[in-house]
């Protein structure tokens, strides 16, 4: 018999849930830190090998980023019915796979195979959707702190600066394959000891009558894509997702626009990545106090203000102040979303939500991406692209603010 314990996030978290946030953090980290951390450095030693060049190497990252999106909503689906410990041991598994191709071949097309169709998919598996919807389902009290903690960019902060120092002494085949068994010898083991419900702990609903839910007592699919909140908070949180690769992407050339030395601007893009460390576990804490819709409208206030201050092309100290904010609000964008979606369509809807967002989210990062470079490329300048997220970030204020006032969660049930 199931008894209501009271509000969903006052509900204890199981003992064993900090050891599946362990489990995510890693599984996170391993997959996607090692993919976008090692692959710039590698670029180099892959022209060199298999004679193609860096255009044709370059593709392997958009090979990624694609296949991982599209294939993001199937994962979503798939998590809520199969087993999540399996599906993040798949995802574990062609991340190894994806290593040890890439050591071996002296091909294009398995290197391009290497990305597209093992890396691609174990981002969506192991990477981004798996880790994320096992903290929503183990963490009731604290979860958007959680999900900061668990997206923190730990391995891709140390694996560049490790390779370049490992490229001068092995050869890139050695470090392909040690990356491999490196992955191999922490996600395997830790796949095996996640577990996909706490014990007697029941998910929690979707907030509508039984009639309008799916069988599991979640949202299918093309019930949340019917739903203006979904659509809500899921543009509120692409706001800051193409804010931030739009500037991984061109903070580089956009800093040589400005009058800054190569230095200064790849200095601007250090900074960028590394104070968004801290904004992951602060508005993962901000999403806990106010809810996941609230945090993302503050993120969007906060962040077209930022951007309008880069109308002005500041000198070097405040854009960097400015630039390294704007890190911190980018990489509050996961766990504020995570806050957002277990909020106002429950647990049990979280790995579809979250795999939709993902897909949503990609034209607009494409677009943004192609787009900005084809301002400066036509007006000798980015300040049209920075006029457009500014004003992308005022209407994610008014995606925000309506999300939140929707009905939220039933109470979560557990066992009595």
């Amino acid at each position: 018999m199931a008894a209501p314990v009271g509000p969903e996030g006052d509900a204890p978290n199981h003992p064993l849930a900090v050891r599946m946030g362990v489990i995510a953090g890693v599984s996170h980290n391993v997959v996607v830190g090692t993919v976008m951390g090692s692959f710039g450095l590698m670029l180099a030693s892959v022209e060199q090998r298999l004679g193609v060049s860096a255009e044709e190497a370059a593709a392997g990252i958009p090979l990624v980023l694609v296949g991982s999106s599209v294939l993001a909503p199937f994962v979503g689906v798939l998590i809520a019915k199969v087993s999540l410990r399996l599906l993040l041991l798949i995802g574990a598994l062609l991340t190894v796979a994806g290593y040890l191709t890439l050591a071996w071949t002296q091909s294009y097309a398995l290197y391009l195979l290497a990305y597209g169709l093992c890396f691609g998919p174990a981002m969506s598996l192991a990477g981004s959707i798996g880790p994320a919807t096992l903290v929503g389902r183990w963490f009731n009290r604290n979860r958007g702190l959680a999900l900061g903690i668990v997206h923190l960019p730990v391995v891709i902060a140390v694996v560049p600066w490790t390779l370049e120092r490992a490229l001068s002494a092995v050869s890139p085949s050695m470090i392909y394959l040690s990356i491999g068994l490196i992955a191999a010898a922490l996600l395997l083991p830790l796949g095996l000891l996640a577990i996909d419900h706490p014990p007697g702990h029941a998910e929690t609903l979707a907030p509508e009558p039984d009639a309008k839910r799916t069988a599991d007592g979640s949202f299918s699919v093309a019930q949340l894509l019917a739903r203006p909140r979904f659509w809500a908070i899921s543009l509120a949180a692409v706001a800051s997702m193409t804010s931030s690769v739009l500037l991984g992407s061109l903070l580089v050339p956009m800093g040589l626009s400005w009058g800054f030395t190569r230095p200064e601007a790849a200095l601007l893009q250090s900074i960028m990545s590394l104070v968004g460390i801290a904004g992951s576990i602060l508005f993962g804490w901000i999403a806990d106090r106010i809810g996941g819709a609230r945090a993302l409208a503050l993120i969007g206030f906060d962040c077209a203000v930022l951007w309008a201050l880069l109308l002005q092309h500041p000198p070097f100290w405040m854009a960097a102040l400015v630039i390294g904010l704007i890190g911190m609000h980018g990489a509050g964008a996961i766990p504020t979303l995570g806050k957002g979606l277990t909020d106002s369509f429950g647990q049990a809807s979280y790995s579809r939500g979250f795999g939709l967002n993902t897909l949503i989210g990609l034209p607009f990062i494409a677009v943004a991406v192609v787009g900005s470079a084809r301002v400066h490329s036509v007006t000798g300048s980015y300040d049209g692209a920075i006029v457009a997220m500014a004003v992308f970030f005022v209407s994610a204020i008014a995606l925000g603010l309506y999300a939140a006032g929707g009905a939220k969660v039933p109470q979560q049930l557990a066992a009595a």
